[in-house]
């Protein structure tokens, strides 16, 4: 009990063992490991009982370091902006070419007819030769102004912007592109883990003597305990406010405090709603023994 498994192996021998494997998977509820469910995974903790176990594979072979090795090589991957720009670049390059080419070949052509026309064509000089350079100079510059050098500088900018933004709305971004891929996030999963609570459990019903009675924090004493016999209130108080763990103190503001576990506290602050005494009722019995509460007994 408490060492951590070292490698990914199979159970072999050994009894009520349970294994804690939210180090890896997340999840808090323990595991149980017997014949039937053999595998050990590397990294997990045994929370009760101990075994014999045979080791299949170690290191980066196991389900760990498989894990670690997918986190460790995610490279740079590109932000959604920057594979359309890409694209709209790739297509803008070849829109440029073709108009380049077909420029070229019309200015040719043109050549070749005005030395049809007189009659030159199989006469050909240095100045034709730097003419046809031209031509093609013409068309390389065609490409060179079709691709567009200002699009990444605009696309830092208007990031750059967005970032401002977003500092204005008290977000923090780190990263520039972490702007326009959130930006372009369709659908955003949420898991309900780690839900934002005033931390503050109540009782909000409650069966006495086969009556479900609603509970609420603005009901009176007197119309809650209508209809349940005196002893029945009396019997609820006592165990109430014995069988706790809790205390209920008064603050320097003379104002009633319960100190304990937030189930507690709700159970408490429900005995104090029926009109208890807690210093009352702890004096008024004497405590034999005391069975602890946890969420196997309930």
């Amino acid at each position: 009990m408490g060492n951590q498994v070292p490698a990914d192996g199979l159970f072999v021998s050994g009894y009520s063992l349970s294994i804690n494997e939210s180090s890896l998977t997340g999840e808090s509820e323990p595991v149980n490991v017997n014949a039937k469910n053999p595998f050990l995974l590397s990294g997990t903790k045994v929370q009760d009982g101990s075994c014999k176990m045979l080791v299949t594979t170690v290191g980066m072979k196991t389900q760990w370091g498989k894990l670690m090795a997918t986190l460790s090589e995610g490279g740079d991957d590109e932000t959604p902006l920057q594979v359309k720009l890409n694209g709209v670049a790739t297509i803008i390059g070849k829109i440029g070419l073709f108009f380049a080419v077909v420029t070229f070949a019309v200015l040719v052509q043109g050549l070749f007819s005005r030395k049809l026309q007189e009659g030159s064509h199989w006469r050909w000089s240095g100045d034709d030769a730097l003419e046809m350079l031209e031509f093609f100079s013409v068309a390389v510059t065609i490409v060179v102004v079709a691709v567009p050098e200002g699009l990444p500088l605009a696309v830092t900018l208007s990031l750059a912007f967005a970032m401002k933004k977003m500092m204005n709305d008290k977000a923090l971004v780190r990263h520039l592109a972490a702007c326009e891929t959130m930006g372009s996030a369709t659908t955003i999963c949420s898991d309900k883990t780690g839900t934002l609570t005033t931390n503050h459990m109540t009782v909000v019903k409650a069966c006495i003597c086969g009556e479900i009675k609603e509970v609420s924090s603005s009901m009176e004493t007197s119309s809650f305990c209508s209809g349940i016999p005196d002893f029945a209130v009396k019997m609820l108080l006592q165990s109430i406010f014995n069988n706790t763990g809790g205390v209920v103190v008064k603050n320097e503001n003379n104002k009633i405090e319960i100190l304990g576990t937030p189930t507690e506290t709700a159970i408490l602050e429900f005995g104090l709603l029926l009109g208890g005494d807690f210093q009352a009722e702890q004096q008024a019995s004497k405590l034999a023994k005391v069975e602890p509460f946890n969420s196997v007994k309930k």
